[in-house]
Formats: C-alpha cells, sequence, structure tokens
C-alpha cells in the first residue's frame, strides 16, 4: 500500500507514511487487545474502531471489534464486522467461528451450524469450533452429530470437561444408558460436585433396572444440591418402584414444598393413592395437576382410571377425549375410551377406537381382543375368530380369547374345534399359566358359557352370575343385559 491520505478519529486530514500507519494500527490492535483482555470492551471497541479509521481494509480489527460487540450483545454490529472481514478474507475461520456464536446468541441455530462447519472446514484442528458445533447441533436436537464432535475433541483431550458432558448426555437422549455411565463416570472424576451428572447418571440405572445404584446417585445429587425439586420427585420415583411408599410420598411432599407447581409431583403423588384404594385424595391430587399442566398427559390418564374404578364412565369418557386430543397416537387412551364405548353399547365407536390402534400397532392384544369380543356380539363370527386368532398368535395364555373362540367355532357347528379351545383354556387355568387371572366381565361370561357346553352347569352357574355381578359394578349395562339374557334362557336364574 503506498502513502495514503487517511482521516484520523480527530477528523484531521493527514498525510502519513505507510510504516507509520502499519505501526500506528499495530498499537491501536494490541490496546485494544489488552482492553479486551481487562473485559473493558467498549474501550476495545474505541481502539479497534481508530485502527480501522487508519486501515479500512485490517481484517483482524474487523475480528476483534466483532468479538467485543459479541461481548456486549451488539449483535448487529458484531455480524456487519464478522461480514466485512469474511468480504475481505472469504477463507479466514475466525470470522465464521465469531458469525457462528452471533447465530447462536440470537437462536437462528441452523445459520450457526453452517457458519461453524464453515469455519471448521478451514481450521480443521481448532477444537473449540468442534466444541461450539457440539452446543449447536445440542440445540437442534441431533445427539449423533453431538458424538461425532465429541469424539474428535475426546481424542485430542480425553480431560476435556464440557465435551464428557455433551457426550454423556448425548448418549442419554439416544437411549444408550450404559454408554451414557461410561461418560457420567469419566465426568464425575474430573468434577466430582456436579449434581447434575449424579442426576442423570442415576435415571439412567433406574431405566436399566438398577434401582439401588439409581437410589445412590439420586441421594448424592441431593446431598449436594438439596434445594431442588426434580431431584426428589425423581428419587420418588425410584422409591415407589422399590416398594418404598413412605419415603417415595415424603420425597413427593418436599418436592411440591420446594415447587408447588410442579404438576408432575402432584400426579406422582396420585400414584401412591391411587395404590392405596384411596381415589378421593387421588382424585385431588389429579384435578391440581391437570390445574396446573393442562396438557399433561398421565393425570388425565390417572383421572380417567379413577373415575372408571369409581363407576363415573362420563367423566373417565372425557378424559379420554382430552387424552386423544393432546396426542393422536396414544394407544392407552384409545384402548380406555374403547371400553367405555363397549360398556355403554356403542360398539361401532369401539370398533373405530380398536381399528385406530390397530393402525398404530397390529399386534395390540386388547385391541384385537375387545374387536373380536364386538364382532362377535354384532354377528360377524369368520371375522371375530380372526381377531381373536391374531390374540392368541401374540399371547398364547390369554384364556377368555380362547373361550370366545370356542363360542364361535360352537355357534359356526364345528364341535371339535370348540372342544379344544375350551380344553386347551381350561389346561393353561389349571396350570395357572392363564395372563388374565383377574377377568373382566367379557371373559367370566364367555368362561361361564364353555363350562355350560363342557357339561359342567353348576361351575357354569356361578361364573355366569359372578360375570354379571362384574358387569354392574363396572356399570356395562348392556353387556349386563346379554348374561342376564343368557342366565334366563339357561334357566339359571
Amino acid at each position: 500500500m503506498s502513502d495514503s491520505l487517511t482521516k484520523l478519529t480527530t477528523g484531521q486530514t493527514l498525510y502519513l507514511p505507510k510504516q507509520q500507519i502499519d505501526t500506528q494500527v499495530q498499537k491501536l490492535c494490541q490496546q485494544g487487545n489488552d482492553s479486551a483482555f481487562r473485559g473493558e470492551h467498549e474501550r476495545a471497541i474505541d481502539c479497534y474502531t481508530s485502527a480501522l479509521a487508519l486501515d479500512a481494509s485490517c481484517v483482524p480489527a474487523y475480528c476483534a471489534r466483532g468479538d467485543s460487540w459479541l461481548e456486549r450483545k451488539n449483535y448487529r454490529q458484531a455480524e456487519a464486522d464478522y461480514l466485512t472481514a469474511l468480504k475481505l478474507s472469504p477463507v479466514l475461520a475466525v470470522a465464521n467461528g465469531g458469525l457462528a456464536k452471533v447465530y447462536y446468541a440470537t437462536k437462528d441455530y441452523p445459520a450457526a451450524l453452517e457458519a461453524c462447519t464453515r469455519a471448521i472446514h478451514r481450521d480443521p484442528e481448532n477444537l473449540d469450533l468442534y466444541h461450539s458445533r457440539a452446543l449447536i447441533n445440542k440445540k437442534l436436537g441431533d445427539d449423533r452429530a453431538i458424538l461425532v464432535d465429541c469424539k474428535f475433541i475426546l481424542e485430542q483431550q480425553p480431560s476435556d470437561i464440557s465435551a464428557r458432558w455433551l457426550n454423556a448426555r448425548a448418549h442419554f437422549q439416544l437411549g444408550s444408558y450404559q454408554l451414557a455411565i461410561f461418560n457420567f463416570d469419566r465426568y464425575l472424576n474430573l468434577q466430582t460436585e456436579d449434581f447434575y451428572a449424579y442426576y442423570y447418571r442415576g435415571i439412567c440405572c433406574e431405566r436399566l433396572g438398577n434401582f439401588t445404584q439409581a437410589t445412590i446417585d439420586l441421594d448424592r445429587a441431593i446431598a449436594i444440591e438439596d434445594d431442588l425439586a426434580i431431584l426428589y420427585r425423581r428419587r420418588g420415583r425410584i422409591r415407589q418402584q422399590l416398594g418404598d411408599f413412605t419415603g417415595a410420598m415424603a420425597d413427593y411432599d418436599r418436592a411440591i414444598e420446594l415447587d408447588p407447581e410442579m404438576a408432575q409431583a402432584y400426579s406422582n403423588r396420585a400414584d401412591i393413592y391411587i395404590n392405596r384404594g384411596d381415589y378421593p385424595r387421588a382424585l385431588l391430587q389429579c384435578n391440581q395437576a391437570i390445574r396446573l399442566n393442562p396438557r399433561l398427559t398421565t393425570a388425565h390418564y390417572q383421572r380417567g382410571v379413577i373415575n372408571t374404578e369409581v363407576g363415573n364412565l362420563h367423566a373417565a369418557l372425557a378424559d379420554y377425549h382430552r387424552l386423544v386430543q393432546i396426542d393422536p397416537q396414544d394407544i392407552n387412551a384409545y384402548i380406555q375410551r374403547s371400553w367405555i364405548y363397549f360398556r355403554h353399547g356403542e360398539y361401532p365407536a369401539v370398533m373405530e377406537d380398536c381399528e385406530r390402534v390397530l393402525s398404530l400397532d397390529r399386534n395390540s392384544i386388547p385391541a384385537n381382543y375387545l374387536m373380536g369380543v364386538v364382532q362377535s356380539l354384532s354377528g360377524f363370527k369368520q371375522e371375530a375368530i380372526f381377531s381373536l386368532t391374531k390374540v392368541m398368535d401374540y399371547q398364547p395364555s390369554f384364556i377368555c380369547a380362547l373361550y370366545h373362540r370356542g363360542l364361535l367355532h360352537h355357534d359356526l357347528k364345528n364341535e371339535s374345534k370348540a372342544m379344544s379351545d375350551f380344553a386347551l383354556a381350561q389346561e393353561i387355568q389349571n396350570l395357572g399359566l392363564d395372563s388374565t387371572v383377574n377377568r373382566d366381565e367379557t371373559g367370566l361370561y364367555a368362561e361361564g358359557l364353555a363350562l355350560y357346553h363342557m357339561g359342567q352347569p353348576d361351575t357354569a352357574k356361578v361364573i355366569l352370575h359372578q360375570a354379571a355381578l362384574v358387569a354392574q359394578k363396572l356399570k356395562s349395562a348392556v353387556f349386563h343385559r346379554q348374561i342376564a339374557f343368557t342366565i334366563e334362557a339357561l334357566g339359571m336364574e
């Protein structure tokens, strides 16, 4: 660059030799760097601006000023400086890295990812850039991409705490709990007092069925941080799975004391009350959970189950309607709703819900079974045999399906198949292999009628009357009439 006409920040117009300009620019940039190092970013910006007034092509000054603008959270100015630097030097990694930070801070994560990837392409040995990209991918939810970047970092620096943490969390999110534990172990060797690491490792252990170690980890997390509600709620869940309902309830109480707005903790308390058969208190907990979080599916499901148990089927139905609105793929909600439709005698609605379930999971035993029962009651006997056979394919010990299928073979005059199904059901039952020990009204009805056809009228009478009582208790009015009609027709009043 030849001698040039330069305007200084004072407004003076001076002729300066190139060497003097370069020296002054270097001096101003160094002053800016020193100020930035001390955290004096306004002063640093003034220095870089003065340097650029002397030499508008000084790329390092644009990048350094961009960094200081970034520290001051002036993202528009930072972006402008980095873009100017890239116009002057398109292959500059540091400017792309700065842009990535700007876009990350402004939550434009796709743009941040593009800028960071360009920076890595220009400077492939810079571990900080891989770390930045891992953080961006964390925001984008791309856990596999996080693992790729963390692998590169940890191969160079196995003791990198941040990369080890991100690696462990990515494995956790992907459900690779053993690998997550491996990385959390190494992270805790470096950072022994991080309660979140114990928390996540505890969840990993819980999901692998190691409840004892899970409890130890949550105990340790709480010892480090004893006023965080989520830690108590999680430990409560583990204690509940260990059968320590008193300890679990104490943890849920403490979680709510710390965070009265934690809806899930009320739902967890409802679990304990349901287990105790205390439905009024359980219902209060569910109502509170739903008040705090109207979209909390666990609370809606619990409330639906409670209302079904106490015979308030219309209220239960409202919760299941809400559940399928929140999550149209909630199979359990469709199953529970279909049983209420069945007990209301709304067979077309039962079929619709069962078909919806089977579109999501064709192997669903409850949906195939209930569909088979309704098809049988609706006169579609061959279709019912097909549905019940699918149940037996998936769960051979489901004797209710066997009894029902046997009855259908009997109605179709195929006595050998009917008796074969009845005999197999009896054998499974006698061996204690029955997967439906607590049978509902449909199973008891099928068993009673099968016993009658097998020549055991006295036992059949007992079972059919039991079926009628269960149907009455569950407010299954339409099916209760079916049972009553059968009892009367067989002279078993």
